[in-house]
Protein backbone atom coordinates (compact mmCIF):
# COMPACT_ATOMS: atom_id res chain seq x y z
CA UNK A 1 0.00 0.00 0.00
CA UNK A 2 1.39 3.30 -1.28
CA UNK A 3 2.22 6.25 1.23
CA UNK A 4 -0.86 8.45 -0.66
CA UNK A 5 -3.18 5.54 -0.46
CA UNK A 6 -2.56 5.05 3.59
CA UNK A 7 -3.03 8.74 3.96
CA UNK A 8 -6.34 8.95 2.05
CA UNK A 9 -7.61 5.39 4.17
CA UNK A 10 -6.47 7.63 7.68
CA UNK A 11 -8.48 10.74 6.07
CA UNK A 12 -11.22 9.05 5.80
CA UNK A 13 -11.22 6.84 9.37
CA UNK A 14 -10.58 11.06 10.97
CA UNK A 15 -13.56 11.99 9.25
CA UNK A 16 -15.97 9.03 10.04
CA UNK A 17 -14.65 9.83 13.43
CA UNK A 18 -15.54 13.33 13.63
CA UNK A 19 -19.04 12.63 12.11
CA UNK A 20 -19.55 10.04 14.83
CA UNK A 21 -18.53 12.50 17.67
CA UNK A 22 -20.90 14.98 16.34
CA UNK A 23 -23.80 12.67 16.31
CA UNK A 24 -23.09 11.70 19.86
CA UNK A 25 -22.48 15.42 21.25
CA UNK A 26 -26.19 16.49 19.44
CA UNK A 27 -27.51 13.05 21.13
CA UNK A 28 -25.83 13.94 24.54
CA UNK A 29 -27.72 17.83 24.38
CA UNK A 30 -30.85 16.65 26.83
CA UNK A 31 -32.65 19.14 28.91
CA UNK A 32 -35.41 18.19 31.36
CA UNK A 33 -37.83 21.12 32.30
CA UNK A 34 -39.92 21.06 35.12
CA UNK A 35 -42.72 23.10 35.43
CA UNK A 36 -45.28 23.85 38.82
CA UNK A 37 -48.12 25.21 39.62
CA UNK A 38 -47.53 29.38 38.66
CA UNK A 39 -49.85 32.39 37.91
CA UNK A 40 -46.58 33.58 36.12
CA UNK A 41 -47.27 33.97 32.23
CA UNK A 42 -45.40 30.87 30.60
CA UNK A 43 -44.89 32.73 26.82
CA UNK A 44 -41.28 33.73 27.85
CA UNK A 45 -40.39 30.97 29.41
CA UNK A 46 -41.62 28.57 26.61
CA UNK A 47 -40.15 31.15 24.01
CA UNK A 48 -36.55 30.43 25.61
CA UNK A 49 -37.12 26.43 25.25
CA UNK A 50 -38.33 26.87 21.70
CA UNK A 51 -34.98 28.37 21.39
CA UNK A 52 -32.92 25.51 22.64
CA UNK A 53 -34.45 23.29 20.81
CA UNK A 54 -33.56 25.24 17.80
CA UNK A 55 -30.24 25.02 18.77
CA UNK A 56 -29.96 20.75 18.99
CA UNK A 57 -31.42 20.55 22.71
CA UNK A 58 -34.03 17.29 23.30
CA UNK A 59 -36.23 18.71 25.46
CA UNK A 60 -38.67 16.87 27.75
CA UNK A 61 -40.96 19.08 30.30
CA UNK A 62 -42.41 17.71 33.25
CA UNK A 63 -45.54 18.71 34.27
CA UNK A 64 -46.42 19.03 38.37
CA UNK A 65 -49.98 17.21 39.13
CA UNK A 66 -51.52 20.95 40.11
CA UNK A 67 -49.77 22.23 37.06
CA UNK A 68 -51.77 20.51 34.53
CA UNK A 69 -54.80 22.07 36.47
CA UNK A 70 -53.97 25.66 36.27
CA UNK A 71 -51.36 26.27 33.55
CA UNK A 72 -52.07 26.89 30.03
CA UNK A 73 -51.58 23.07 28.79
CA UNK A 74 -52.79 24.18 25.14
CA UNK A 75 -49.50 26.55 24.55
CA UNK A 76 -47.29 24.25 25.77
CA UNK A 77 -47.91 21.78 23.15
CA UNK A 78 -48.40 24.10 20.70
CA UNK A 79 -44.65 25.19 21.66
CA UNK A 80 -42.81 21.66 22.60
CA UNK A 81 -45.33 19.38 21.19
CA UNK A 82 -47.79 17.27 22.98
CA UNK A 83 -45.15 14.29 22.73
CA UNK A 84 -42.89 15.83 24.95
CA UNK A 85 -44.86 16.31 27.68
CA UNK A 86 -44.88 14.18 30.78
CA UNK A 87 -46.98 15.01 33.65
CA UNK A 88 -46.14 13.74 37.44
CA UNK A 89 -47.69 10.87 37.91
CA UNK A 90 -46.37 9.06 34.89
CA UNK A 91 -42.77 9.63 36.18
CA UNK A 92 -40.79 5.97 37.01
CA UNK A 93 -37.65 5.45 38.18
CA UNK A 94 -36.61 9.28 39.10
CA UNK A 95 -32.90 8.13 39.59
CA UNK A 96 -32.87 6.86 35.87
CA UNK A 97 -34.35 10.37 34.37
CA UNK A 98 -32.08 12.39 36.48
CA UNK A 99 -28.89 9.99 34.88
CA UNK A 100 -30.09 10.39 31.48
CA UNK A 101 -30.45 14.21 31.14
CA UNK A 102 -27.32 16.20 30.73
CA UNK A 103 -29.25 19.93 32.41
CA UNK A 104 -32.63 20.18 34.52
CA UNK A 105 -34.29 23.85 34.10
CA UNK A 106 -37.59 25.21 36.50
CA UNK A 107 -38.64 28.12 33.60
CA UNK A 108 -41.02 29.56 36.05
CA UNK A 109 -39.89 27.76 40.03
CA UNK A 110 -43.25 29.14 41.95
CA UNK A 111 -43.35 29.50 45.99
CA UNK A 112 -44.40 26.34 47.15
CA UNK A 113 -41.93 24.25 45.01
CA UNK A 114 -39.24 26.43 45.82
CA UNK A 115 -40.03 26.81 49.72
CA UNK A 116 -40.56 22.58 49.38
CA UNK A 117 -36.96 22.17 48.27
CA UNK A 118 -35.48 24.14 50.38
CA UNK A 119 -36.92 22.61 53.20
CA UNK A 120 -36.26 19.54 51.83
CA UNK A 121 -39.80 18.77 51.84
CA UNK A 122 -39.10 16.40 48.66
CA UNK A 123 -43.05 14.73 48.82
CA UNK A 124 -44.00 14.49 45.25
CA UNK A 125 -42.15 12.76 42.35
CA UNK A 126 -41.15 16.40 40.97
CA UNK A 127 -39.80 18.06 44.24
CA UNK A 128 -37.94 14.33 44.97
CA UNK A 129 -36.23 14.54 41.20
CA UNK A 130 -35.32 18.11 41.05
CA UNK A 131 -33.55 16.74 44.87
CA UNK A 132 -32.11 14.06 43.68
CA UNK A 133 -30.40 15.61 40.81
CA UNK A 134 -28.96 18.07 43.19
CA UNK A 135 -27.87 15.49 45.25
CA UNK A 136 -25.92 14.03 41.99
CA UNK A 137 -24.52 16.99 41.79
CA UNK A 138 -26.70 17.98 38.69
CA UNK A 139 -26.59 21.33 36.95
CA UNK A 140 -30.12 22.75 38.17
CA UNK A 141 -31.07 26.10 36.89
CA UNK A 142 -33.73 28.36 38.03
CA UNK A 143 -35.32 31.69 36.28
CA UNK A 144 -35.94 34.22 39.21
CA UNK A 145 -36.61 37.35 37.55
CA UNK A 146 -40.05 37.68 39.62
CA UNK A 147 -38.36 37.83 43.34
CA UNK A 148 -39.32 41.07 44.71
CA UNK A 149 -42.18 41.41 42.35
CA UNK A 150 -45.14 42.21 45.04
CA UNK A 151 -43.17 45.35 45.33
CA UNK A 152 -42.86 46.75 42.22
CA UNK A 153 -46.21 45.35 41.28
CA UNK A 154 -48.56 45.16 44.60
CA UNK A 155 -50.61 42.72 43.42
CA UNK A 156 -51.55 40.30 45.27
CA UNK A 157 -52.26 37.56 42.68
CA UNK A 158 -48.59 37.12 42.61
CA UNK A 159 -47.63 35.98 45.73
CA UNK A 160 -47.38 32.18 44.28
CA UNK A 161 -44.40 33.60 42.60
CA UNK A 162 -43.25 35.46 45.47
CA UNK A 163 -39.63 33.24 46.50
CA UNK A 164 -38.33 33.80 49.67
CA UNK A 165 -34.82 35.48 49.92
CA UNK A 166 -34.16 32.73 52.88
CA UNK A 167 -35.19 30.10 50.26
CA UNK A 168 -33.48 31.31 47.15
CA UNK A 169 -29.98 31.51 49.29
CA UNK A 170 -30.85 27.79 50.50
CA UNK A 171 -30.87 26.70 46.95
CA UNK A 172 -28.03 28.56 45.58
CA UNK A 173 -26.10 26.81 48.56
CA UNK A 174 -28.07 23.62 47.41
CA UNK A 175 -26.30 24.53 43.62
CA UNK A 176 -29.23 26.02 42.50
CA UNK A 177 -28.10 28.43 39.07
CA UNK A 178 -30.07 31.36 39.21
CA UNK A 179 -30.78 33.53 36.42
CA UNK A 180 -33.36 35.78 34.49
CA UNK A 181 -35.97 34.38 32.10
CA UNK A 182 -34.01 35.92 29.33
CA UNK A 183 -31.17 33.99 30.13
CA UNK A 184 -32.22 30.47 30.60
CA UNK A 185 -31.12 30.02 26.47
CA UNK A 186 -27.95 31.37 26.96
CA UNK A 187 -27.10 29.19 30.26
CA UNK A 188 -28.08 26.25 28.86
CA UNK A 189 -25.81 26.62 25.91
CA UNK A 190 -22.53 27.55 28.58
CA UNK A 191 -23.06 25.29 30.89
CA UNK A 192 -22.71 21.30 31.11
CA UNK A 193 -24.47 20.38 33.67
CA UNK A 194 -21.90 17.06 34.04
CA UNK A 195 -19.05 18.18 32.02
CA UNK A 196 -19.42 14.49 30.96
CA UNK A 197 -19.88 13.50 27.27
CA UNK A 198 -20.91 9.88 25.68
CA UNK A 199 -19.64 8.77 22.63
CA UNK A 200 -20.20 5.87 20.37
CA UNK A 201 -17.44 5.09 17.76
CA UNK A 202 -15.19 2.25 17.45
CA UNK A 203 -11.60 4.14 17.92
CA UNK A 204 -11.03 6.84 20.10
CA UNK A 205 -8.49 9.08 18.53
CA UNK A 206 -6.71 11.75 19.35
CA UNK A 207 -8.24 14.02 17.41
CA UNK A 208 -11.58 13.10 19.58
CA UNK A 209 -10.38 13.86 22.49
CA UNK A 210 -8.86 17.24 20.68
CA UNK A 211 -12.93 18.01 19.76
CA UNK A 212 -14.71 17.54 22.67
CA UNK A 213 -15.67 20.89 23.90
CA UNK A 214 -13.16 22.52 26.50
CA UNK A 215 -15.84 22.17 29.72
CA UNK A 216 -15.75 18.08 29.22
CA UNK A 217 -14.04 16.23 32.03
CA UNK A 218 -14.98 12.84 31.83
CA UNK A 219 -15.42 10.89 28.24
CA UNK A 220 -18.24 7.79 28.37
CA UNK A 221 -17.11 4.87 25.82
CA UNK A 222 -19.80 2.08 25.19
CA UNK A 223 -17.76 -1.25 25.53
CA UNK A 224 -15.64 -3.12 23.65
CA UNK A 225 -14.08 0.52 22.43
CA UNK A 226 -10.35 1.14 20.76
CA UNK A 227 -8.38 4.07 22.84
CA UNK A 228 -4.89 4.64 20.75
CA UNK A 229 -2.30 5.12 23.13
CA UNK A 230 -1.74 9.30 21.91
CA UNK A 231 -5.38 9.76 23.35
CA UNK A 232 -5.17 8.25 26.74
CA UNK A 233 -1.95 10.61 26.86
CA UNK A 234 -3.51 13.51 25.24
CA UNK A 235 -6.97 12.67 27.81
CA UNK A 236 -4.75 12.05 30.88
CA UNK A 237 -2.98 16.17 29.71
CA UNK A 238 -6.40 17.65 29.42
CA UNK A 239 -7.52 16.53 32.62
CA UNK A 240 -10.33 14.24 31.15
CA UNK A 241 -11.17 10.68 32.63
CA UNK A 242 -12.38 7.98 30.44
CA UNK A 243 -15.22 6.27 31.52
CA UNK A 244 -16.54 2.81 29.94
CA UNK A 245 -20.17 2.85 29.70
CA UNK A 246 -21.94 0.58 32.30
Amino acid sequence: MTPEQIEHIEKIVERVLQENLHNSTHANKKLLAIIGATHRPLEQPLQQLQTCTQNGWNIKIILSELATKVVDLALIDEVLGEENILQENELTNIPSIVDEYTQIVLPALSYPMAGKLALKLVDTPVTYLIFHALSCGKQVIAAADFLNRRELLNKKSLILDEIEQEHVNTLSEFGVKWVTVEQIAETIGEVDATNRISINTPVISVAVITNLPSNVKELVYAKPNVITPLAREHAKKLGIRLTPEQ
